[in-house]
């Protein structure tokens, strides 16, 4: 059976049986009853349609005005199997007509809005290694407005996890594995998103750092899965790391909504967690918005979810079922003014977002400007594209006269698998795009590389050899090794599935009793999962011998460009037998002509790595240690603290094959005077210039690195912490100024024992360079007498 016929068969199931509800809005009917809902239109009937009233004025009459059974329909999805399709949209909570108030209609969207055909961009990751802030907006918008234009309201988008794991399934999905950097490219998609009149929905929060192995996708996984794992992380692991994007969501993009994780975070689940989703997120943060949860497995109760947030449970109602939830206010475990709170909070946020008084969202594609949105894609898809290494083979020149294409992702469009498929409105294959951009004078010729003799043949004879690469990533599923050709005999020993046979039914019931326990559709789950779990994994592991394929290649032209399409780090054992490595990622639509003209130097890759790449298998944070991941009975230490990614590497001292920010331009920069000193209240101004010294045009991507002293033996700080970057198109000889102003939050630490960021007395180094590991430029400034 396949994860997709799983999914909906699940979906479908639980229409139809009522997965524990009994509401007729969880009926297969459901979709008849979006429509019947109309907008505020008349103060008469409804006085909480008064638009001179304050949002909060307007949720208090509208709640008083509904009876329970009315509040509960609101706090619960009605419709599961729009899930499986996304279309015409993935989540919706059916309107109440004689309140006049709406349907919310939800789209999926990190890479696009998935169902019907859309822009399909890069992925995320991509566009974090864009570096560029300014385009992450312009993707929140565009990809917003083809949310408007389909009829929805709001978008599940943007993730801000951070990459703890590079096994992790939903890399892909993330900005990277800096804080800094992802909090940055969240507010700004966020911003743009929202500018559209679409409500940004930041997700997982918190601690969705992995998916499992040995599963279901995009539902579920045996070991450490996403469902069913508790993170076991320190506060100061959670403040300097894991919250920040979050934060900065809330307090400087005023984000609309946030979603909750299907995981647990220190025993407590993400999405009744009262210490993350009001100590945190409400006290602290001041977030005014509300709590959608992620899809099916992700709520666990019903009474402190309640109690908890102002929750909206996702796809449909089972803890927030009108039996459970009508038991609960009845039995005085959940205070129906409880209920009240949430929803005038969730409402309030509504009205504050123009919710009631904008006319409803229209579906029609024809609004849509797709030729624009392509130029974007494209765009994402070339600054997002980092050039690893280069001999001198790129850009391709006009003595290149014979062209050796090889590689079967040379005529695929690479895609993470999930809830971030999106079915594109157009696609040209790379290799059309090359043969296009080629012209009649160069000769092209193709092999997909099934055959290695026959390719090494055909790279023999050529100028020079393109070999494409890929690997396959999906949500619900982590991968097994880092290897593009990777199988279980080649993933870590913490990985070792020997004993997955005899514990599948005991997975089975953790998974599937907190949801379906007293549901006529158990018996029904149990056996269509047992017999998956038992067997082989649904997920592809890797394309066949890929490495094998370009050091065969290799071997015969030593002018060989590898061209990787993946979601994430991988491991290049052939790094130093080619010429030249282009990094794409999975470059969405636009891919094919991006890519062409990279290789041909129509455009200069101004992507830089927002990841480490490894140069081992073994070199992660978590490899070899089955505590970290997947963790021993669903408990995943989080013991490597705040080092993860480049800290890591810096800690451990070991050598990445690619460091975090590393990235090769067809120009060369020089950077020269750095001054750093201390500014405003506790913080410091950096200042230095930068001058394109090449006889290209092409970007640059200046990155400040601050090296803190450790305040205490049991709080040691990182070697090197990103605090700042910019990005700028320079053409030959042109210089620029930079100018960073660093406050004092970043230049502290999270102090566990008073709970505040604090900044230590001592030495602070100022590091001013190309990537995490070349820092041409530092320069030392103590702080409070240090």
């Amino acid at each position: 059976m396949s994860a997709r016929k799983l999914w909906l068969m699940v979906a479908a199931l639980c229409a139809l049986s009522g997965c524990g509800s009994d509401s007729p809005a969880a009926s297969a009917g459901a979709s008849d009853q979006v429509e019947a809902a109309s907008r505020c239109n008349t103060l008469t009937e409804h006085p909480w349609c008064d638009a001179a009233k304050s949002a909060a004025e307007r949720a208090e009459l509208l709640v008083a005005a509904m009876s329970l059974e009315q509040k509960i329909d609101y706090l619960a999805g009605d419709d599961p199997q729009a899930s499986a399709t996304g279309d015409p949209y993935v989540g919706v909570v059916n309107g109440i007509a004689e309140l006049g108030l709406p349907a919310l209609r939800m789209s999926d969207g990190p890479v696009g809005v998935r169902g019907s055909p859309a822009t399909a961009m890069p992925i995320p990751l991509a566009l974090g290694a864009s570096f560029n802030p300014e385009l992450a907006q312009r993707v929140g918008a565009a990809i917003a407005n083809e949310v408007r234009h389909k009829g929805n309201d709001l978008v599940h988008a943007p993730v801000a996890d951070i990459v703890r794991n590079p096994l992790a399934g939903r890399s892909f999905e993330t900005f990277g594995e800096d804080p800094l950097l992802v909090s940055q490219m969240v507010v700004e998609w966020v911003r743009g998103a929202q500018a559209e009149g679409v409500m940004a929905n930041v997700k997982h929060y918190l601690m969705n750092t992995q998916e499992g192995v040995v599963s279901v996708p995009p539902i579920a996984a045996v070991v450490g899965g996403r469902s069913v794992v508790n993170a076991v992380v320190d506060e100061r692991s959670l403040r300097e790391i894991y919250l920040p994007p979050y934060e900065a969501a809330v307090k400087d993009a005023d984000v609309a909504s946030v979603m909750c994780a299907y995981n647990y975070v220190n025993g407590e689940p993400a999405c009744s967690s009262p210490q993350l989703l009001q100590g945190v997120l409400r006290d602290e943060w001041g977030f005014d918005g509300f709590v959608v949860t992620d899809y099916f497995f992700a709520q666990k109760d019903t009474v402190q979810s309640a109690n908890t947030s102002a929750l909206i449970e996702m796809p449909y109602g089972v803890f927030f079922s009108q039996p459970l939830l009508q038991a609960a206010v009845q039995s005085a475990a959940v205070e129906e003014q409880t209920l009240d709170a949430n929803l005038r909070q969730i409402f309030r946020s509504l009205f504050r977002f123009n919710f009631f008084d904008r006319p409803s969202y229209e579906r029609n594609d024809e609004l849509i400007d797709q030729a624009a949105h392509a130029l974007l894609a494209r765009d994402v898809a070339e600054q997002g594209a980092v050039l690893l290494r280069n001999a001198g083979v790129l850009p391709l020149t006009e003595e290149v006269k014979t062209l050796a294409v090889i590689g079967k992702s040379a005529e695929q469009r690479p895609s993470g698998g999930g809830s971030s498929f999106v079915t594109p409105f157009r696609f040209q294959t790379p290799l059309e795009a090359i043969r296009r951009r080629a012209g009649p004078d160069v000769d092209v010729q193709y092999a997909d590389g099934s055959d290695l003799a026959a390719a090494a043949a055909l790279a023999a004879q050529a100028d020079v050899a393109v070999v494409f690469a890929s690997n396959i990533a999906t949500e619900g599923s982590d991968r097994y090794c880092l290897s593009l050709d990777c199988t279980l005999a080649d993933a870590p020993d913490s990985l070792l599935l020997n004993s997955l046979q005899n514990g599948a039914p005991d997975f089975l019931d953790q998974l599937l009793d907190p949801v379906f326990a007293s549901s006529p559709i158990r018996e029904v789950l149990d056996q269509a999962f047992a017999p998956i779990l038992l067997g082989a994994p649904l997920l592809p592991l890797s394309h066949d011998n890929q490495d094998a394929l370009i050091a065969a290649v290799a071997a015969v032209n030593p002018a060989s460009v590898v061209l990787l399409q993946n979601s994430g780090a991988v491991l290049t054992p052939w790094r130093e037998q080619v010429d030249a490595i282009l990094q794409v990622w999975y470059p969405g639509q636009e891919g094919g002509e991006a890519i062409a003209r990279l290789l041909f130097g129509d455009s200069d890759p101004g992507g830089r790595l927002p990841l480490s790449f490894p140069d081992k298998e073994t070199d992660t944070p978590v490899a070899g240690d089955p505590q970290r991941y997947p963790g021993v009975a669903n408990q995943a230490a989080h013991s490597e603290g705040v080092f993860i990614g480049y800290r890591w590497f810096d800690q451990q001292q070991r050598e990445p094959a690619y460091a975090f920010g590393h990235g090769l331009s067809y120009t060369d920069f020089v950077l020269s005077n750095l001054a750093v000193k201390q500014h405003g209240d506790g913080g410091a101004l950096v200042t230095a210039q930068l001058r394109n010294t090449g006889g290209r045009s092409g970007w640059a991507v200046p990155q400040l690195y601050v090296g803190l002293p450790s305040a205490a033996a049991d709080l040691p700080q990182p070697p090197w912490a990103l605090k700042a970057f910019s990005k700028h198109w320079l053409r030959p000889g042109e210089s620029v100024s930079l100018r960073y102003e660093l406050d004092a939050r970043a230049l502290s630490y999270w102090e566990p024992l008073s709970g505040t960021w604090q900044r230590a007395p001592g030495n602070y180094r100022f590091a001013l360079g190309e990537s995490s590991r070349a820092l041409s430029l530092q320069q030392d400034l103590s702080f409070a007498g240090g």
